[in-house]
């Protein structure tokens, strides 16, 4: 019979590590990077009167959106961690539960 539960606390924490990292060190920089590129771009070599503000104005709007997009990785994270959590209390309960009533 296979089961219907099974959890790896360990892999949940990793993974949800590793979203988290990938969040912080390489998403938000690069992303800050690429930022800085495109107003260097847009202020320096790619300089139209009316082309140029509105360029700056989608890629404001887009990097907004990565942002927020960053911030949902992140809510994973938590989500995996708050499972993982939930499932230890519930697990820890029960056992307190099993023990009690063996008296």
């Amino acid at each position: 019979m296979v089961a219907n539960i099974r959890l790896s606390y360990a892999e949940i924490d990793r993974v949800a590590g590793m979203l988290n990292t990938s969040v912080d060190v390489t998403l938000v920089p690069r992303m800050t990077e690429a930022k800085k590129e495109v107003d260097s771009l847009l202020s320096t070599f790619l300089v139209l009167e009316k082309s140029s503000p509105a360029l700056q104005q989608q890629y404001e709007k887009f990097n907004t959106a990565l942002t927020q997009a960053t911030e949902s990785i992140k809510g994973y994270a938590k989500q995996f961690q708050a499972i993982k959590e939930s499932v230890q209390g519930m697990d820890a309960d029960l056992a307190e539960k099993v023990n009690s009533s063996g008296n």
